[in-house]
């Protein structure tokens, strides 16, 4: 069923559509400098083609900059690409369940649900605008004429554009038209890299917790946490009277599982207490495993293995730790009735661990897992998934320092991921837990947040839009700089041939496109 904010939008779209296009037929935009294509609505002017002419009188400087945007293109055109075919080659990995929602392609604020409209259009403007300029400014420095440049509506802005003679540039020498084509997209995401360094070094590096503890990130349907209406974003700071200062504290609490204890925790900086039964809960359940053919569910409590009671995090992963495969054991466990909790038993024969991350986590294998017990479970205590409260501060301002990622591209993608786990931007519930410090204390908490939230989002799509420039797929730019080099290259090899390298370019697009659509098909099938 389509919602009701679609159906609007829909509407909208259409009402638009009707209007400006018995508009164009009667004749009455052309004088307002508009033209209407369905569905898009051009808004042309002269307006601003002094200021690119002005920009363009350094020309050194750009023929150098645009020299230099060939290599940064070049560099990007093959790490965009290798990344849509691993994006591509994961798809096939994940279960149709997890298949991501078409609205996750489209690029715009407000379709795209990750991407927020406010922050979203701020970002998107300035990508179109600072690209759109590039390419007219280096136009000029090649001395090709500017026709037009303007806007493009589809009920509200999408983008910017200049629109050179393309006549002209498909005569002019290669390189000057491959600067042309390559300084949008490296003006992007040199603009990203700017913003990078403002947001972590400049916002992120000024902001402290305002007490010990850890945020709860994740909460287990049913779970003790669950029943006792624990919130995304609180701040545990103290269990049974013990203070809970970091995951440390929180992973070895010396607490008997089973009996409700006082938790006391912030919530957008009130003091919440409240009583939640402990014990470490079973979050996940992999099918056809010993906890699955144990009758095991996410939200039980477990209480005991073997007769040893289960105390907290680390007394269970010692444990399984101790274990073997094939060995049997007994597990005591609650679960929630609906009135209370009703003790359980079960007896389980551990598989081999090695052969079931092979299965499940191969990358996360290792050969030490030989042998050992495996009951194919998740757990988290009382139901809670948490960070320390430094972590957020620390990894944004310094994502590659962190303990979160082991190298450099996973730091990179881990950044880029922050809208996906629900940290930019920055929700109150976070943001009430820290305090700014240093020269930047004088801003008004909303404006500081506002600002750094910007900051992240016009580096996240100018960089979106700057990688996407770069695929090799023509009308994008990198597919122009693609052809031109193909051409290039067999033009030294004495095998010139337009044709052929027509049909690369043709084949190569296909395949992107392809790749692209694979993500939201592949898993479906």
């Amino acid at each position: 069923m389509v919602s009701t904010g679609i159906l609007y939008v829909l509407l909208l779209i259409c009402g638009f559509i009707v209007t400006f296009g018995v508009l164009e037929k009667k004749g009455f935009l052309k004088k307002y400098g508009l033209e209407f294509s369905t569905p898009i609505l051009f808004w042309k002017t002269q307006r601003g083609k002094d200021l690119i002419e002005y920009l363009s009188r350094k020309k050194r400087f750009w023929e150098l900059y645009g020299n230099m945007s060939i290599v940064v293109l070049g560099i990007s055109m093959v790490a965009i690409f290798g990344l849509v075919v691993w994006s591509a080659y994961l798809a096939s990995q994940i279960p149709s369940e997890q298949a991501p929602s078409p609205r996750l392609i489209i690029g715009i604020p407000g379709v795209n649900p990750l991407i927020p409209v406010w922050y979203g259009i701020l970002g998107l403007a300035t990508a179109i605008i600072v690209h759109e300029f590039s390419h007219g400014i280096l136009a000029r420095v090649g001395d090709i004429k500017i026709k037009t440049l303007g806007l493009i509506f589809l009920v509200v802005p999408l983008g910017a554009f200049v629109e050179p003679d393309e006549e002209e540039m498909e005569k002019m020498p290669k390189l000057k038209r491959d600067r042309i084509y390559s300084v949008g997209p490296t003006t992007n995401i040199i603009l990203a890299l700017v913003c990078v360094l403002l947001f972590t070094s400049l916002f992120m590096g000024a902001v402290e917790p305002v007490n010990e503890g850890v945020i709860v990130n994740g909460i287990v349907s049913d779970s003790p946490a669950h029943l006792s209406d624990v919130s995304w974003g609180e701040l545990i700071t103290e269990i049974d009277g013990r203070e809970v200062r970091d995951m440390d504290d929180f992973t070895s609490l010396d607490v008997e599982p089973g009996r409700d204890v006082e938790v006391r925790s912030l919530r957008e900086k009130e003091e919440v207490s409240r009583h939640i039964y402990a014990g470490v809960v079973v979050s996940t359940v992999l099918k056809d495993y010993p906890a699955h053919e144990g009758g095991l569910r996410g939200g039980d409590v477990m209480i005991s293995m073997d007769g040893a009671n289960i105390r907290n995090m680390d007394d269970f992963q010692r444990m399984v730790d101790a274990s073997l495969a094939d060995q049997r054991v007994n597990i005591v466990y609650h679960r929630w009735n609906g009135t209370g909790y009703v003790e359980h038993s079960t007896n389980v024969t551990l598989a081999d661990k090695y052969e079931g991350y092979a299965k499940h986590y191969p990358h996360e294998n290792k050969d030490e897992y030989r042998g050992k017990g495996y009951l194919g479970l998740g757990t988290s205590y009382m139901g809670l998934s948490v960070w320390d409260v430094d972590l957020i501060p620390r990894m944004m301002s310094s994502p590659y320092g962190g303990r979160i990622s082991r190298n450099m591209v996973q730091s990179t993608l881990f950044f880029i991921s922050y809208p996906f786990l629900g940290l930019s931007p920055l929700p109150s519930e976070i943001t009430s837990l820290y305090q700014v410090t240093g020269p930047l204390s004088v801003f008004p908490s909303r404006l500081f947040w506002v600002t750094a939230n910007s900051l992240y989002w016009v580096f996240w799509l100018n960089l979106m839009v700057g990688l996407f420039n770069a695929l090799p797929a023509i009308p994008l730019d990198g597919g122009f700089v693609f052809r031109d080099g193909l051409n290039s290259l067999l033009e030294k090899l004495g095998y010139k041939n337009e044709k052929i390298v027509d049909k690369v370019v043709y084949v190569l697009a296909l395949t992107i496109l392809a790749l692209i659509v694979w993500q939201l098909v592949g898993p479906r099938i």
